[in-house]
């Protein structure tokens, strides 16, 4: 096995990150559960709500719905600007990395874990660092590119 790719991620990578990781929470799970609940609440009171309940139930769905995702897609915005151009090189016995011509080699056995999402597999080196490769940095071929490099973090 042997894969290079050189890129640099998008905020729209970055805000997927933050999204999946949200969702697949105990925040996330609660995020949902009380969105759901304050549009059942809003189907089944509106026409006994004073205004001012009207708006406050309305701000409170729209804060999960609206106001979060787009709070989360700026925070990724200002933190893609800060990122260096990369270069992963996947090899036999490790990982290669380069950014602004400083180069670090990682062996096999000290990548923590990885975890997959859709279109998209991130490498832990160790409890919260890591390194993102994506559908678009790694081409039509991502299934064969995410599941080889998987098998190598496995063993």
């Amino acid at each position: 096995m042997n894969y290079k790719f050189n890129y640099k991620n998008t905020a729209f990578e970055l805000f997927k990150l933050s999204f999946f990781f949200l969702y697949s929470s105990l925040a996330g799970i609660v995020n949902i559960i009380f969105t759901v609940a304050m549009i059942a609440l809003i189907y089944a009171r509106w026409d006994d709500a004073t205004d001012l309940l009207r708006v406050v139930l309305v701000i409170a769905v729209l804060f999960f719905v609206l106001f979060q995702p787009v709070i989360m897609y700026s925070r990724a915005r200002r933190n893609a600007k800060t990122l260096k151009e990369l270069s992963l090189e996947f090899g036999d016995r490790g990982i290669a990395v380069e950014v602004e011509g400083k180069r670090e080699y990682i062996d096999w056995k000290k990548i923590k874990a990885f975890k997959r999402f859709p279109g998209m597999l991130i490498i832990f080196t160790d409890n919260t660092n890591g390194y993102i490769l994506t559908k678009r940095v790694v081409g039509d071929n991502y299934k064969k590119v995410f599941g080889d490099i998987s098998e190598k973090i496995k063993r």
